[in-house]
């Protein structure tokens, strides 16, 4: 018995259930990695952003070169916007009310210093309870009719109750047209 077991010659069942432990392992094993196969993305299946997205979020991304995401911005009578007609007769500070999105609402792009149109437009939706703040240039502020918030022209609460600044959109220039992207800013610049 001695003589077998040196050369490897075991005939006792422990190792029958080591050999049996063994290619348990190996079966276990692979059944798992087929199953993690099956469960990751297949190189088809891209985690990548939509067009819209990415060209909302990074509109100086060099795929979005020639791509407009949005919907085109008009003015409140239904005509749509030229940037270089809007800069020429707008002035810098003054919200200018723009609508186009399909919720038909009436939104503020912003017009910076130089002139040139921000990347965002101001939602004038009260964030105290819902209702639909008007801008009041003599007061040179955002005033809610419901409940006397105030914001000013970049949408920054002046005088509560409301505690939080107006919602912001995106805005794109790009090819002489201004879009409108019913998202918010991927950095709020306020």
């Amino acid at each position: 018995m001695m003589k077998e077991f040196f050369l490897g010659k075991s005939t006792s069942s422990a190792g029958k259930r080591t050999r049996r432990n063994f290619l348990n392992y190996i079966f276990g094993s692979s059944l798992a990695t087929i199953a993690i196969g099956y469960l990751l993305p297949k190189p088809s299946q891209s985690r990548e952003l939509d067009l819209e997205t990415l060209c909302s979020l990074y509109p100086q991304n060099s795929r979005c070169l020639n791509y407009l995401p949005g919907v085109k911005a008009q003015d409140t009578n239904g005509k749509v916007i030229q940037a270089d007609t809007l800069l020429a007769k707008a002035t810098p500070g003054i919200p200018f009310p723009v609508k186009g999105l399909p919720n038909d609402s009436v939104d503020y792009l912003i017009i910076k210093d130089g002139p040139q149109i921000a990347e965002y437009a101001i939602s004038p939706i009260c964030t105290h309870l819902g209702c639909t703040v008007e801008w009041h240039p003599e007061r040179n502020h955002f005033i809610c009719p419901c409940h006397g918030s105030q914001y000013d022209s970049v949408g920054r609460v002046v005088q509560g109750p409301a505690k939080h600044p107006l919602p912001l959109i995106t805005v794109v220039v790009k090819q002489n047209q201004v879009r409108l992207v019913a998202t918010k800013p991927a950095i709020d610049p306020r």
